[in-house]
């Protein structure tokens, strides 16, 4: 039960994170709207750097200030274009992750009716108190060891599903993304903290209430 259990909600996990990222790769990353989106972006990076660098060869040149000025407004305008397609290209990746989301919400759900009560793994050792509510969730035991875990000394060592789906998650489907899944262009990583950049981003927090500028000092704050 142990083994098939655990092998059971290993392939469900990566199966179910391998077709995400087949069905993603085909209506959304090969679709001529972002492939527009990523090419633009690439472009417009290529553009910034070769500014960048002209401009860091400039400052070790005289030159008056009018001039120092003209170079600062085509790299701010340049860097703005930029932040905007890489907004776009994260907008993209976020809506597949959004829809990948929801198919591991009905996994789980599915999972979790299929091992509601059940004992799926046992663990060599007894975990700590704060690791048991995640290891027992779900799971109704008796005080004692019952005759199916003969060589347990703890009836805490039992496992639950919840525990088993987490690990997979952290390990498979993480493994499964990596080798299948689509990865934003270089330089367009920071994308989502892009988006909250945008003046329509803005706006949107604006009426919700939030402040965009607070917001940005808080992820600067975290390093991101």
């Amino acid at each position: 039960m142990t083994v098939s259990a655990i092998g059971h909600i290993a392939f469900a996990v990566g199966a179910t994170e391998l077709i995400s990222c087949v069905l993603s790769r085909k209506f959304i990353f090969q679709s001529e709207s972002y492939t527009r989106s990523a090419s633009a972006f690439e472009r417009a990076k290529a553009r910034r750097d070769k500014t960048v660098a002209s401009v860091a060869i400039k400052q070790a040149q005289p030159k008056s200030q009018k001039s120092t000025e003209k170079d600062k407004k085509k790299l701010e305008r340049e860097d703005e274009e930029m932040k905007s397609l890489a907004a776009e290209v994260a907008r993209r990746h976020t809506a597949a992750n959004f829809y990948q989301s929801i198919a591991f919400l009905i996994l789980y759900r599915i999972l979790a009716a299929e091992y509601a009560g059940k004992v799926v793994a046992l663990l060599p050792f007894q975990p700590f108190q704060l690791m048991q509510k995640m290891t027992l969730r779900g799971l109704k035991l008796p005080a004692e060891n019952p005759p199916i875990f003969p060589d347990v000394s703890n009836v805490s060592q039992a496992c639950s599903f919840a525990f088993i789906y987490i690990l997979c998650s952290f390990s498979i489907k993480m493994l499964v993304n990596m080798i299948f899944g689509t990865q934003p262009p270089p330089g367009a990583d920071d994308g989502v903290g892009t988006m909250m950049e945008t003046p329509q981003s803005k706006k949107i927090m604006e009426q919700f209430g939030v402040n965009p500028d607070e917001v940005q000092e808080a992820r600067k704050s975290l390093g991101l």
